[in-house]
């Protein structure tokens, strides 16, 4: 999984919104599979972290997990009630942002009580500052899956990822529509430029090479590349 910076600006947008906005717990979603939800969901973790807010990262993608690879540890087996949810969350030393993987060896059932669910939130929100939750996409039904828009339902908003030039727009009508009809607080859509970058973007990320040899003139190359309006010029 990629490691978004916390400086982009499409990451402090998403935060202003949400967490900036009062919200003290946050769900994001997509359409389908490999939108860039986790990516997100672990920016936003670490922007709140920046504003000195205990954050809890809670992955309920069961199907395709990834934060536990992000952050080297296995998955847990657990269950929504209080005890053993706790005992499984990952305690990051020297770091404000707690984590709990996906538990991959969990029948699905046992989070598909919306009261449940509801409990655990404000169980955690009496330790943490921030609840984000990193949900399956929301057309992607299987019996693994705990149903996005269950978990986007508890949460005080949603932000939906879109990844621009794949993801179809009747598939995103749809998935829409679905949380919709649940009266979910859909805040914002973020659009994932993963396969077309802009060139800022592209020379950005690829001056990162060089960080190591250059440290000082790379971050004034990045500052002056976000400054120019040529090469922020949208095709």
């Amino acid at each position: 999984m990629i490691r978004l910076p916390i400086n982009y600006l499409e990451v402090e947008t998403v935060y202003s919104n949400t967490i900036g906005n009062g919200m003290r717990s946050v769900a994001l979603t997509s359409t389908m599979p490999g939108e860039g939800v986790s990516t997100m969901a672990y920016a936003l973790c670490k922007r709140s972290e920046a504003a000195h807010q205990k954050t809890l990262l809670v992955e309920m993608n069961m199907q395709h997990p990834e934060i536990g690879e992000l952050t080297g540890h296995n998955h847990e087996k657990w269950y929504p009630d209080i005890p053993s949810a706790d005992a499984s969350i990952i305690h990051q030393k020297g770091e404000q942002t707690d984590v709990l993987p996906a538990p991959v060896d969990t029948d699905a059932l046992v989070f598909r009580n919306n009261s449940s669910m509801k409990d655990l939130l404000d169980h955690w929100l009496e330790e943490y500052q921030v609840v984000i939750f990193d949900t399956s996409p929301v057309n992607a039904i299987n019996c693994r899956n705990i149903p996005a828009e269950m978990v986007c339902s508890i949460a005080d908003g949603t932000v939906m990822m879109a990844l621009a030039g794949k993801t179809r727009q009747s598939d995103f009508s749809i998935a829409v529509e679905r949380l919709n009809q649940a009266n979910i607080n859909l805040v914002g859509v973020v659009y994932n430029d993963m396969h077309n970058p802009r060139l800022a973007d592209e020379i950005v990320r690829e001056s990162r090479r060089l960080d190591r040899l250059f440290p000082n003139a790379m971050n004034r190359l990045r500052r002056y590349i976000r400054l120019s309006a040529f090469f922020n010029i949208n095709l």
